[in-house]
This record gives structure tokens, C-alpha cells and sequence, in this order.
């Protein structure tokens, strides 16, 4: 069985169980301050790996982490990746980038030159060889990291790893996602859509947090009105890159009411 075959069956088996939902709220769940503080703190203020893998997982504090220069984002397709895929997906990061930008209030344009947002859509053979070309597009980026996007296992659905700047109050330096050009239509949009948004700074998944892509249960597949209000928390003026996460958690529920009253 191809690795194209394997993940094609995995999202059939997630549709199945009701998965991979594309509705992004729920009644049963509203987003409330009180939940949203609370996700926010696991989501944004814990990570699995440390500072520079932004991962799913609960394990080490850290401190608040996001972009404070302008975010200059690149799209790079293996050659393995159809033409026609290549534009579906372009199209779609596009959009999502300009979706992001708008969440956020925080600038996130598409350029070739000077990128420091880099997404990879390459196949499983073209990833397992993306040492040299990660080295030249971020000279900054550890070898531990290099080796983690080499040694992705197929149960590793997609991968974002970013790189903060040596004083951590200048935020992210430069951030790399790999997607799976293996995953059918539905799965890649799913890893666009979660990787881009973790890449922002949100690094972390949180198995209570609902509705949200940021679970690994992949019940959602699309980012949810919950998701956007944390990303809007991540960027209140309140916040700074650096800021330990002790000093943040008595403004979370401040910052959460604020951005549900906005609508």
C-alpha cells in the first residue's frame, strides 16, 4: 500500500466516525471567557518539545510567543506535487494566509524573497532529503529540528517548527511547516489550516479544547470561531513575546472577555 493509499484510508476511517468536521462552532460548547482563558493557557503557553518545536503534546510552560515582525510567508511544492494540486493549494494557503492577517491584525503577505515563513508541500521521499534545503532557507534552524522533519513517522499527519529570535521579546525569527502532498484533500487542508495557525504561535494541542483544530483528536478540520479568538488573545496589545507565562495568566480572562464582546 502506498503511503497515498494508507492516508486516503485514514481519512475515509476519520469521516466515518465523524471527523474532520468542517463547522466551525458549537451550541453545545460556546465560547465563553472562561474557556477561552483556560484554553489559551494550554494552547499557547505549553509545548511538548520545547522552544523550538511547536508541537502537539502538554508538557513545558513557556512563555507567551508569537510574531512581532511582519510575517513574509513562502510556498515551496516538491516536484513530486501535480500541477493541479499545486494550484488547488496555493490558492488555498493564499487565502488562509489573508485569513490569518485579517484575524490577527498582524501583517502576513506572500513573497519569494526574504520569506520567513516557509510551507514545504513535499512527498515522503522528498521530505526525508529536505536537510540542505532547510539549512540554506533557515541558517538559524537547529540540527535537532532538521532531524525531526526527517524522521517523521506516517502517524505524524504534518509538522510546524519555529524559531524564536535569541532575545525572546523579538518573537518568532522564522517558522517552517511541512505538509504531507501524500494527504488527500480534505487531511491536507486540515494540516494547512491547523500547522499555518500553530506556526502564528499557538504551538500547542489541548485534548478538552472544543470546538477547535487545536486537539488531536481531529474532530475539526477547519479553524473554528474559537480558534480565531485565541489567535486574537495571542495578539492582544496586552500580550508581548517573552512575557513569562506567570505575568500573562492574570490578563487571560481580561483579554478573553474583551475579544467575546467584540462578536
Amino acid at each position: 500500500m502506498s503511503l497515498g493509499q494508507y492516508y486516503t484510508r485514514v481519512q475515509e476511517s476519520l469521516i466515518n466516525a465523524g471527523l474532520l468536521r468542517q463547522d466551525r462552532s458549537l451550541q453545545s460548547a460556546p465560547s465563553t471567557p472562561h474557556r477561552l482563558a483556560r484554553d489559551f493557557a494550554e494552547i499557547a503557553l505549553r509545548s511538548e518539545y520545547g522552544a523550538s518545536l511547536g508541537a502537539s503534546g502538554s508538557g513545558s510552560r513557556k512563555p507567551v510567543m508569537r510574531w512581532e515582525v511582519p510575517v513574509r510567508m513562502n510556498v515551496v511544492f516538491g516536484a513530486s506535487v501535480p500541477p493541479e494540486q499545486r494550484l488547488k493549494d496555493a490558492r488555498a494557503i493564499g487565502a488562509y494566509m489573508n485569513k490569518l492577517s485579517r484575524i490577527t491584525g498582524h501583517p502576513v503577505t506572500q513573497t519569494n524573497k526574504g520569506s520567513n515563513f516557509h510551507v514545504l508541500v513535499v512527498n515522503d521521499a522528498e521530505r526525508k532529503s529536505l536537510a540542505t534545503t532547510l539549512r540554506k532557507m533557515v541558517p538559524n534552524l537547529g540540527s535537532s529540528s532538521i532531524r525531526a522533519v526527517e524522521r517523521m513517522k506516517p502517524n505524524h499527519f504534518c509538522m510546524v517548527i519555529a524559531s524564536p529570535f535569541p532575545d525572546r521579546k523579538n518573537g518568532y525569527q522564522s517558522v517552517v511547516a511541512i505538509v504531507r502532498a501524500e494527504h488527500p484533500d480534505m487531511m491536507r487542508t486540515a494540516c494547512i489550516q491547523e500547522e499555518l495557525a500553530q506556526g502564528m504561535g499557538l504551538p500547542n494541542d489541548c485534548n478538552y479544547a472544543r470546538p477547535s483544530i487545536f486537539n488531536d483528536d481531529q474532530e475539526f478540520g477547519l479553524l473554528t470561531r474559537h480558534d480565531e479568538r485565541l489567535l486574537q488573545m495571542l495578539y492582544h496589545p496586552a500580550l508581548t513575546s517573552g512575557m513569562p507565562r506567570k505575568q500573562a495568566e492574570p490578563l487571560l480572562k481580561q483579554i478573553a472577555a474583551q475579544v467575546v464582546a467584540r462578536g
